[in-house]
């Protein structure tokens, strides 16, 4: 499969089999695992690399017109790809959040230092 180009087959995978496409840009979850549109499906599908590769091969005629399946592809692109592609970062991302912690405090009971402790530092004998 290529690596820069939108690449246009057949997944040989028995009752399975569909067109698919690969389009290098989207961002697979893990290594090893790739992003494919499955034609027969209408969606895109997480695939492991080794075990999809060897059932692939070219789109011929035979099987599907390549215009129709590309505007099946970039149909279902358009609402898949904002969230999966691959990330692109700007100097206008916002920071990152950091959870804030609030402690309470309080100087009126038993010893405050030690929560859910019956004794004041008073009531130690040195």
């Amino acid at each position: 499969m290529s690596t820069n180009d939108i690449w246009y087959g057949f997944l040989d995978a028995g009752e399975k089999s569909s067109p698919i496409v690969r389009d290098p840009s989207l961002e697979a979850s893990s290594e090893g695992r790739v992003w494919l549109y499955n034609y027969a499906k209408k969606k895109f599908m997480e695939y492991s690399v080794p075990i999809v590769e060897p059932k692939l091969r070219e789109l011929s005629s035979e099987d599907i017109s390549r215009d129709e399946l590309d505007r099946s592809f970039r149909e279902a692109r358009q609402s898949f790809a904002p969230a999966r592609k691959v990330r692109e970062w700007d100097d206008k991302s916002p920071p990152p959040r950091t959870a804030k912690r609030e402690v309470e405090t309080s100087n009126d009971g038993p010893d405050d230092d030690y929560p859910g402790d019956d004794y004041s530092s008073q009531d130690i004998d040195d």
